[in-house]
């Protein structure tokens, strides 16, 4: 019997310096800071991690996600370097190694061209589309260039995914953005405006959750009304675990964090944190360019961190019908700003729970559901036969 894969994600920071300055950017105040992660760190980061997982009795796929910053200012050589380490370090039979990078595709010579056909197994490409918040020092919009970009990387048959933060300058045009990647046959990730570096710094363009749960209700509308399969994340997921709810012997999940926690992000400096508490030094689990990665997962600290997340589904999950179906990741790993805090310290899930409780709305409305036997009669477009896309990363 083969033995199942487990994955997971460490998100590495290369630097955090830029040419650009998204008006929204959680790094904007490091955006100038020109300190990177050395090739010696990134070793010792290499061997650490590798030590704990060679001995495990299960395969392993680990895929090291670029992040910055921007990191395609790191020269190409400065990446295969970094792919000539990890041949070397690792080399066992049951790890399996990936390299992605988040970039704002606004440098592209044949050099980083190469790169991400040739060295990358997966690209990841951020564009708003609409608002004008992505722009460069000069206040000049950076878009026509990361357009003229996409086109050289399509090209080229660079298998790629995009990421678009939704912000009040874009939120009208939500039809406009799921057209563009409809029209262009890509998956893109559609994001929550994330908390800023600085106070006040989104005035004048930022969200609530209910405005984000009104905005992927419409994404859900766009998605079930067409006849084409469009690849948006996280519509496409809440569709497929709504539909699990109601299919007779649907596969459950329940996120285990104890058990395998499945995203780590590793800081220019070398702390390491969860997707949740990204950044909170209180948070971090240690430092991965001097402590092996099983001391990180062992520490009382890191176990602290993981029943802080169990506690967390405990009080918001246990009671929601689409628990099992949803496996509580939101809540233990998710944007917390679009959430409320009940008096008993649980949490009300506007966003990930309210657009299911839309989806199930719909389904029941379309016929999808049946009302009377309250379970599937038709699965529109077969999500379980559907591909894994090359998404955007975090």
């Amino acid at each position: 019997m083969t033995q199942e894969t487990k994955k997971v994600q460490f998100v590495v920071k290369t630097s955090k310096h830029c040419n650009l300055r998204c008006r929204y950017c959680y790094e904007f105040a490091e955006l100038g800071n020109k300190n990177a992660i050395a090739l010696a760190q990134i070793e010792q980061m290499f061997l650490n991690i590798a030590s704990y997982y060679q001995n495990l009795d299960f395969p392993i796929e680990i895929e090291f996600v670029w992040h910055g910053g921007e990191p395609l200012l790191q020269k190409p050589d400065f990446y295969w370097q970094v792919f000539d380490l990890q041949k070397k370090i690792f080399n066992y039979e049951n790890i399996q190694v990936r390299n992605g990078v988040q970039t704002n595709l606004t440098l592209l010579d044949s050099q980083r061209l190469k790169l991400l056909k040739e060295g990358f197994d997966g690209v990841g490409v951020s564009i708003d589309l609409f608002g004008g918040l992505r722009v460069y020092q000069t206040g000049i919009e950076s878009q026509n260039k990361v357009l003229e970009n996409i086109d050289k990387l399509t090209d080229a048959n660079i298998d790629f995914g995009c990421i678009s933060v939704l912000t009040k300058k874009n939120l009208d045009f939500i039809p406009e953005i799921y057209s563009f990647y409809r029209e262009m046959n890509l998956s893109a990730r559609i994001l929550p405006l994330f908390k800023g570096s600085f106070e006040n710094q989104h005035q004048g363009f930022e969200i609530t959750a209910y405005e984000v749960l009104e905005a992927y209700k419409k994404l859900v509308d766009l998605w079930l009304a067409d006849d084409k399969f469009v690849w948006i994340s996280p519509i496409y997921e809440a569709i497929k675990q709504v539909i699990y709810h109601y299919s007779p012997n649907a596969p459950t999940s329940f996120y285990d964090k104890r058990e395998w926690e499945s995203i780590y992000i590793v800081d220019v400096d070398g702390e390491v944190y969860s997707y949740a508490d990204a950044y909170a030094i209180t948070h971090t689990h240690g430092n991965i360019f001097n402590q092996p990665l099983a001391d990180l997962i062992s520490s009382s600290q890191h176990q602290k961190i993981i029943l802080e997340a169990e506690e967390r589904i405990q009080e918001t999950c246990s009671q929601c019908k689409f628990f099992g179906s949803c496996s509580g990741y939101p809540i233990a790993e998710g944007n917390r700003q679009y959430n409320e805090i009940n008096q008993d310290g649980s949490i009300n899930c506007i966003v990930d729970k309210g657009i299911r409780q839309y989806i199930e709305y719909r389904l029941f409305e379309m016929g999808i559901i049946d009302v009377n036997k309250g379970e599937i009669t038709l699965d529109k477009f077969n999500l379980n036969s559907q591909s894994s896309p090359s998404l955007a990363y975090i």
